[in-house]
């Protein structure tokens, strides 16, 4: 009986997502290395930050699905805010030139 109620349970698991982006300077085209990274939505808030590596690359795990807006913070200041709408297993934003 336990056995059967651990398979239903993980049958019915809820599913999560992968976001990835690469963000590059607007100006320079060159990547924009460090630079924070959130996703935010009114019914789940705020998620943690992650920031871009030095070829710009970002990836936010575990992601519910549903429409967030992407932010990317910038020395303390969200510099820019693009809406995204995350689908199951991978969401691939692409290239962001940012401010």
């Amino acid at each position: 009986m336990k056995f059967a109620w651990l398979l239903l349970f993980l049958g019915g698991a809820a599913q999560a997502a992968s976001v990835q982006g690469q963000l590059l300077n607007q100006a320079t085209g060159k990547p924009a290395a460090y630079l924070a990274v959130r996703l935010n939505s009114p019914q789940r808030g705020p998620s943690q930050f992650v920031y871009s590596g030095t070829d710009g690359i970002f990836a936010l795990r575990n992601v519910p699905a549903g429409s967030y807006n992407l932010e990317i913070w910038r020395n303390g200041k969200q510099a820019q805010t693009i809406k995204v709408t995350v689908q199951e297993p991978l969401t691939k934003v692409g290239v962001v030139r940012v401010p």
